[in-house]
């Protein structure tokens, strides 16, 4: 698991200050903004509390006006309204959020989610067709898809069938012929802010149509009973959590938090996420996110649309374990395809190969994308992962690193049966008796190719004391966390463990626990067995990832998600806490340190305030936990030093392994008796 790091530059203490200042923040929220880029009082205002001001006028889309006139016929004169959808979460809540929308005015309107395995990806003919007949639409509306179904939007239009297109997906060359195509990046458009989700968009369709084409003024004018739904989709489907998105992920996350629907309420239940928990931009993508995107991997995603729309708590509970049900079996399918692949991607007639072209026999197609990204951090190259389906080997494919796998494999698509997506991702299908000369194809093209592992970036390198309640509470201000706002990784060296531990029923899950600022720290890291075998006996490690707590049964600790970790049994030359020394030293330090005598102003109150403080906290590791001590006390670390050797002078105290001991005094001595109080802090 051991990566390279790359520790960011850390913040203009100047700037910061002024953060801290202008806004009352905290050294760790005001550090990692400014580390941000955000380093005025305005931005950061703005980005802490985001309002109504970041929002953009739905107008501003190009051919809005057409899109909510024709909608706005259809609705009023009765005609019926096809939604079609798609079965990922962008997918599910966008349909739930035009579907809720135009239901509210009375429309007579049908919402469809098409099948994976029977319908595809986007606008399909047949099934436009089969649609078409069975309700009688005269009118559709793609969400969160469109804009690739040139073909199928031209039959509808010859049948009198209008298509008004809401999407965000990459743009092809030629757009297809709909009454409007609604979206971030049209080319004739001018909208400001290109990555909405296909939620975010179907929230723009669905806010102009219900106002009119009139611009809101305040938030009371929006549909803020969508907010929820806006939210899961730009996070679900990894869109930049900045702009606007960033106000409706905020405003989404607290509305799932407060007053969740009765599906999402059934949902968190289920996947044990306690109910006093903060709701976060990773419980969407952890939990909420893997569930509802399991019932479209796996079947029929019209579930998770009665689901999301339900008001009926008794069913939305009924639904919600069907998908944990359906969760569970992905788990299953998911983790037997990535073991069986990746017997094949480690094999010897794979070793040479510059992408991996990886196939199956009976593996479930809805796992391959799961499988596939999993390999890619096994090989640290792209992977594409196929499985034999009616004479064709269809499957999905994931990059590494900043490497566009589309366009190195768009090349020999004159050899694919079908192929599409990203540079980051994309499906293909292939002939079964064409599989070797792709791969062969694919390795004389990629001969020369390396693929070098990005390395880890770290915000900033601490001492396990300073991981405390206080700097994760600072730290989660700049939530939500996503894409173009990373949540900070932190790194931590050398750090002495108290516990390790395999966790779930196969043990290839990993908890570690350290000695933290305020009590243990818990680390996790998933799926990786070999780690698990190597890890045990190990009593120190150096690691790197996100902070974050665990709240269960009324209990909240630290933890850690790792991204690196790395193993050692060497022992710490010296702990941080050789105390004694530490504190003992502290006079003779400052002979070289620019400040004067008179800079340590601390009076007899101070003193009287500290030497309190320690009494109450004599049973903590007060130099582990200096980074809190200090900011507690609100004091300069020399200056500290110095005052705990005032009173370790007049035996007032006494050190013990980091502890600091208060003892029982049989006599009143003055601080003036004490050298190092006359030397640094005598007038």
């Amino acid at each position: 698991m051991t990566r390279k790091w790359q520790i960011l530059a850390q913040p203009d203490s100047d700037k910061s200050r002024i953060l801290q200042d202008g806004l009352g923040l905290g050294p760790v929220t005001a550090g990692f903004l400014v580390q941000k880029g955000i380093d005025t009082v305005k931005a950061a205002e703005a980005f802490l509390n985001p309002s109504f001001d970041q929002l953009h006028d739905p107008n501003d889309f190009y051919q809005m006006d057409v899109a909510v006139e024709r909608i706005q016929e259809a609705v009023f004169s009765g005609e019926t309204i096809l939604v079609y959808g798609d079965y990922d979460v962008d997918g599910l809540t966008s349909t739930t959020i035009m579907t809720e929308a135009l239901t509210s005015l009375g429309a007579d309107l049908v919402s469809y989610i098409p099948n994976r395995f029977t319908d595809g990806y986007g606008p399909n003919q047949a099934t436009y067709e089969r649609l078409i007949d069975e309700t009688g639409a005269s009118l559709i509306i793609t969400v969160d898809n469109g804009v690739s179904g040139k073909e199928p939007i031209a039959w509808a239009k010859s049948q009198g069938v209008d298509v008004v297109v809401t999407d965000h997906h990459a743009l092809p060359e030629e757009l297809p012929d709909a009454v409007a195509v609604i979206h971030p990046r049209h080319p004739e458009g001018n909208y400001p802010f290109n990555d909405l989700s296909g939620a975010g968009v179907a929230f723009k369709v669905a806010q102009a149509v219900l106002q009119d084409g009139m611009p809101a003024e305040s938030l009371a004018d929006l549909p803020t009973e969508f907010f929820d739904l806006v939210a899961m989709g730009a996070i679900a489907d990894v869109v930049s959590l900045t702009d606007e998105n960033r106000a409706f992920v905020t405003w989404g996350l607290k509305e799932i938090e407060q007053n969740p629907r009765p599906g999402l309420a059934a949902l968190l239940k289920s996947a044990k996420h306690a109910k006093d928990a903060p709701v976060l931009s990773e419980t969407v993508g952890f939990k909420i996110a893997p569930r509802l995107n399991a019932i479209g991997r796996l079947g029929d995603g019209s579930l998770g649309l009665d689901l999301l729309r339900t008001k009926d708590e008794a069913k939305a509970k009924e639904l919600a374990k069907q998908v944990e049900e359906i969760n569970n079996q992905r788990r299953e399918l998911a983790d037997r395809v990535f073991e069986e692949a990746k017997e094949q991607a480690l094999s010897p007639e794979q070793a040479d190969q510059p992408v991996l072209l990886i196939a199956g026999e009976d593996w479930h197609q809805g796992v391959l994308g799961i499988a596939a990204a999993r390999l890619t951090d096994v090989v640290a190259k792209p992977v594409v992962v196929m499985t034999k389906v009616d004479g064709l080997y269809k499957g999905s494919g994931r990059s590494y690193g900043d490497f566009d796998l589309h366009a190195f494999l768009a090349d020999f698509q004159d050899d694919y049966a079908s192929f599409g997506g990203h540079a980051g991702a994309l499906g293909i299908a292939i002939d079964v008796d064409k599989l070797e000369k792709v791969r062969e194809r694919v390795l004389a093209a990629g001969s020369g190719l390396t693929f070098d592992e990005e390395p880890l970036a770290v915000n900033l390198l601490m001492e396990p004391s300073m991981v405390t309640k206080d700097f994760y509470d600072q730290a989660t201000l700049l939530e939500p966390f996503g894409q173009d706002n990373a949540q900070p990784v932190i790194g931590l060296k050398n750090v002495s463990l108290t516990n390790v531990q395999a966790l779930g029923a196969e043990k290839k899950h990993l908890k570690i626990s350290f000695n933290g600022g305020r009590g243990p720290v818990e680390a996790l890291v998933f799926n990786d067995p070999a780690l698990v075998k190597e890890a045990q006996g190990k009593r120190e490690a150096t690691m790197a990832g996100t902070v974050g707590v665990n709240t269960f049964a009324g209990r909240t600790r630290l933890q850690l998600m790792l991204a690196d970790l790395k193993f050692s049994n060497e022992k710490k030359s010296s702990q941080m806490g050789q105390a004694e020394e530490k504190v003992a030293s502290a006079a003779s330090k400052i002979e070289n340190h620019s400040q004067s005598k008179s800079q340590f102003s601390s009076t007899k109150a101070d003193f009287a305030r500290i030497y309190k403080y320690l009494y109450v906290h004599q049973e903590e590791n007060v130099v582990d936990g200096l980074s809190q001590v200090l900011t507690d006390l609100t004091i300069q670390e020399i200056e500290f030093k110095l005052i705990i050797q005032v009173f370790l002078d007049l035996g007032f105290v006494k050190m013990e392994t980091g502890r600091i001991r208060c003892l029982k005094q049989t006599e009143k001595r003055a601080l003036t008796d004490s050298i190092t109080y006359q030397r640094y802090f005598a007038g």
